[in-house]
């Protein structure tokens, strides 16, 4: 009887730390994450870009959201005790990326604003334009910037040809004039591919640029699009990212790609998605 009582100890203590294991490796410590030089956590906030990129102790945030994830954005940066961005990106004016721009310029000290090189027509860009007015550190980008931030490497890649893609007749181009931004930590390369549509992968195929990269935020919210698997394929990142909603979730036939090319892909749906490194490997987790 005492041997049976063993037993059965020992299996529910086997249960026990194997759910916890799970657990690691499902969901990350902030305790753990912070130990890392490089920490990408890509916000919850729906079919919606919010990205916040620390490097040591330097800040990035790349796009914000719509109008209605400023406090929910605001909240996370200042828990994690940040007052001062080092960096602000929009990378196009659509209002899922652009929606809380002029609130974090307001609330924060920032050092550079970047955006694209043109005019939106949509009301959050107004707003992002005022708040930026005379600020000296905001500039818009028209050819290939190259900063730091900490000790890694970034590059900011504009449309190459503008032109290409805005129209009289057509107002719908702000995604095709996204910045897309190449991040370089050690071994290890992140690229954030704002909302590229298939002109704008097609076009930047043709450029002299090697797209390779170990980490990709992939364009768009994970929709599909002919031109997406031949950049996936020329990029042959080991990680994606996606950031969606539940009424807009990854079309099925960019996670049937991701997985044809054994890449591992990670959404927002239920939580952040955190990336750490220490310039040698990467870790994605769910977050809180």
């Amino acid at each position: 009887m005492k041997s049976l009582i063993r037993k059965i100890a020992a299996a529910v203590l086997c249960l026990f730390m194997i759910s916890l294991l799970c657990g690691c490796a499902e969901n990350t410590d902030a305790d753990v994450t912070s130990s890392y030089p490089v920490e990408i956590t890509a916000f919850s906030v729906g079919k919606a870009d919010a990205v916040l990129v620390r490097v040591d102790d330097s800040y990035m945030l790349i796009d914000s959201g719509e109008s209605d994830d400023a406090e929910k954005i605001i909240s996370e940066l200042k828990e994690r005790g940040i007052t001062h961005l080092d960096c602000f990106q929009v990378t196009h004016f659509d209002k899922d990326h652009v929606g809380s721009a002029s609130a974090i310029v307001e609330t924060f000290d920032i050092d550079s604003i970047f955006y694209a090189d043109y005019e939106g027509t949509r009301s959050e860009y107004f707003e992002f334009m005022e708040a930026i007015s005379g600020n000296a550190g905001a500039k818009a980008i028209s050819e290939i910037t190259r900063i730091t931030l900490g000790s890694a490497s970034l590059t900011i890649y504009p449309a190459s040809d503008p032109d290409e893609f805005v129209s009289d007749d057509d107002t719908e181009y702000d995604n095709e004039l996204s910045l897309v931004t190449v991040m370089e930590y050690g071994e290890k390369v992140f690229l954030f591919g704002g909302d590229a549509e298939k002109s704008r992968l097609k076009q930047m195929l043709t450029q002299d640029v090697s797209w390779d990269c170990d980490w990709i935020k992939l364009p768009h919210h994970g929709k599909y699009c002919k031109a997406l698997k031949s950049f996936l394929e020329a990029a042959s990142p080991q990680y994606s990212v996606m950031t969606v909603s539940s009424d807009e979730p990854a079309d099925d036939e960019t996670l049937e790609l991701l997985s044809q090319l054994g890449i591992e892909s990670y959404d927002t749906l239920d939580s952040d998605i955190v990336t750490v490194s220490d310039g040698k490997t990467i870790s994605v987790y769910a977050g809180e």
